[in-house]
């Protein structure tokens, strides 16, 4: 399904993929701006965009578009285009490769297509409903891992420090029952990495639409489970976010009621 808007969604995250990566090799400390919460935002976030709007608006110009540094562009319209031009703003501007483009796709609230891409690794993570999920045509596995024990936890905090004291609670309590718990700042990533095998779990207390989109069909379609911390499935209005395979979500959630999270 979905194969038109799949194949101009690959293209757009690759062109604007390709201009920051041409950036990030030439990137001068220069023009750093703040917004709410003091998240970086730079002109080559703002120019990813620009690149990607150029390409859908042409090749779909009645779907509306929900974009972190523009934000909504509502038309009359059942599809919403979900974009962050660069996600990990704050890995590139300090030359950290770890950042990426993260394209989805809604009908009626529910994501149908996600496409992220890793400019640096020439990574390109994709999925449509009902299709299963891929990198650079390679079917994603989940990892074969069974115990929150031997598990690599990855968690971000988003927005605001409410949800930052909630993130160092999350660090603390899983850091000491798993192999490992970790924060790359790049949710997009970080849920390719869960649904291509390299991780196991990933938390979010203040799940912010754009980061997580694209991600979240990805791993639906390699096979994971995707709800938020009471456990009930996920949807755009979902405020916090647990994605892992089926044992290791349970192990998750027990883990998380343990919490104080007040």
């Amino acid at each position: 399904m979905y194969q038109a808007e799949l194949k101009i969604t690959k293209q757009a995250a690759k062109e604007a993929g390709k201009f920051l990566k041409k950036e990030f090799f030439t990137w001068q400390k220069r023009n750093i701006e703040y917004k709410i919460h003091n998240e970086r935002v730079t002109w080559c976030d703002k120019k990813a965009e620009q690149i990607i709007f150029k390409l859908l608006k042409k090749k779909f110009p009645k779907y509306a578009i929900l974009s972190e540094e523009s934000g909504r562009q509502d038309r009359d319209s059942e599809y919403t285009w979900i974009i962050d031009p660069l996600d990990g703003t704050t890995n590139f501007t300090i030359h950290h490769s770890m950042f990426a483009v993260s394209i989805a796709l809604a009908y009626k609230n529910e994501i149908v297509l996600g496409v992220i891409y890793n400019p640096i690794l020439d990574e390109l993570y994709y999925a449509s409903q009902g299709s299963g999920a891929f990198k650079n045509n390679k079917r994603l596995k989940l990892s074969k891992i069974n115990t929150l024990k031997k598990s690599l936890v990855t968690y971000c905090h988003g927005m605001g420090m409410t949800n930052t004291k909630k993130a160092y609670k999350v660090y603390e309590r899983f850091h000491g029952i798993s192999h490992h718990c970790r924060h790359f700042g790049v949710t997009s990533l970080e849920l390719s990495m869960l649904a291509s095998g390299k991780t196991e779990a990933h938390l979010v207390p203040g799940a912010k639409l754009w980061d997580v989109a694209a991600g979240i069909i990805i791993v639906r379609e390699a096979g994971g489970l995707v709800t938020d911390w009471q456990n009930k499935n996920w949807t755009i209005k979902s405020k916090t976010l647990v994605a892992a395979k089926k044992n290791i979500h349970t192990a998750c959630l027990k883990e998380l009621k343990k919490i104080k999270l007040a």
